[in-house]
């Protein structure tokens, strides 16, 4: 078996989230179909959606969320806020949320303890919230934080839960979001902490049917390969934030649809109506600039990949307040910052080697598409002496 090159796989990677040719004007939701684009920080999903849609402007991805509903932006992956196609419901809401308790438990990290030691089970916790949700904001909305606390006072067996020592609430935040993973709420005006919430159903102006988990669980796992692959159940189970053991069950699912793949961290798998496209990728050309936590930069083996050079992953991967990522021609060569001074957009680069002028002209190209997203007219770009 011929090992597959590094190449290779980040252009087949580039290809299928769409950063090699952008796709139409009033593509968003196709874009967001690869794998959901992750709102964290706040504002960055509009980033993500630039780098991938040709001419998107704020307005029509405003239409798309609030006016078509084509969109919709809930807690998904991992907890985590996402803006997902409303088709597309079942596969990044039932789709990903863990099978068994003990992979419930991976989900809810360091509340999964003091959950078990209160004697209650996480499942029937969900169900018990996700009624409460469904019944307080029927027929209206509220706020994220006013939802939270008149579900501790609804679901009465929460307050039995002993809050971990790190934790800021009373409230097992990773079961809250869960109630999105559940298909019960959905957020409708995004403000960062204190977002706005509504029913799903009642938003999306009609009931969202009978879920077959095992389908919407299996193409989860096709969405991933088709962005993240060739790769295997631990990345997945990273990637979703659930148990190895859900994860090979969830592989299970679409067995008769992989084929294995050789590449330098030892076999993989592939769907194997991808594998043409992976021989023979599009070669990357072009600047993007990719917002911190885009999806591409969410590859669960990109210490090893995407970016090899130590000194530059510290610099890019922050834990916190991280920059975005400068794309050239399929390779990140730096990091980059904005900030809105009144109506301008002032962009800092930061490269890891030297950039060219052609590519710093590109740079301030994507930097005037993306002012509009910062309430911004007008763009400047300023590239730091590499380090």
């Amino acid at each position: 078996m011929k090992e597959v090159d590094r190449a290779r796989i980040i252009a087949f990677r580039l290809q299928n989230h769409n950063l090699v040719r952008r796709l139409g004007a009033r593509s968003a939701v196709k874009a967001a179909a690869a794998c959901g684009v992750q709102e964290a920080p706040h504002g960055s999903a509009a980033l993500a959606f630039c780098a991938r849609v040709d001419r998107l402007s704020p307005s029509v991805l405003e239409r798309a969320l609030t006016r078509d509903r084509t969109l919709i932006h809930l807690w998904s992956l991992r907890g985590a806020p996402y803006i997902i196609p409303a088709r597309d419901l079942s596969v990044f809401t039932a789709g990903a949320l863990p099978f068994d308790h003990a992979s419930f438990n991976v989900f809810l990290s360091g509340w999964a303890p003091a959950i078990e030691k209160a004697g209650l089970d996480p499942f029937e916790l969900l169900e018990r919230m996700s009624k409460g949700a469904r019944a307080l904001l029927d027929g209206r909305t509220r706020d994220v934080n006013e939802l939270r606390d008149m579900l501790l006072k609804r679901v009465r067996s929460l307050g039995k839960i002993e809050r971990p020592k790190e934790a800021r609430h009373d409230m097992p935040e990773p079961l809250y979001r869960a109630i999105g993973l559940a298909g019960g709420v959905c957020i409708v005006e995004a403000r960062g902490t204190d977002s706005v919430m509504a029913r799903i159903d009642q938003w999306l102006g009609s009931e969202t049917g009978e879920v077959v988990v095992s389908a919407a669980r299996g193409e989860l796992v096709r969405r991933f390969l088709h962005c993240y692959g060739p790769s295997g159940p631990q990345h997945f189970a990273e990637w979703t934030s659930r148990s190895l053991r859900d994860a090979k069950a969830a592989f299970e699912l679409v067995a008769g649809e992989l084929e294995e793949v050789k590449t330098s961290s030892g076999s993989a798998w592939l769907l194997a109506r991808d594998r043409k496209s992976l021989d023979s990728p599009p070669q990357p050309t072009g600047v993007r600039l990719l917002p911190d936590r885009d999806p591409f930069l969410q590859q669960r083996d990109r210490g090893t990949l995407l970016l090899q050079d130590q000194t530059s992953r510290k610099r890019l991967w922050r834990p916190v307040s991280a920059p975005g990522a400068v794309l050239v021609d399929g390779e990140v060569v730096g990091t980059w910052r904005a900030r809105a001074v009144r109506s301008h957009l002032r962009l800092s680069v930061e490269p890891f080697k030297r950039v060219t002028r052609g590519a710093i002209d590109e740079i301030e190209e994507e930097a005037a598409s993306l002012a509009p997203f910062r309430g911004c007219d007008s763009s400047e770009v300023a590239v730091a002496e590499q380090t």
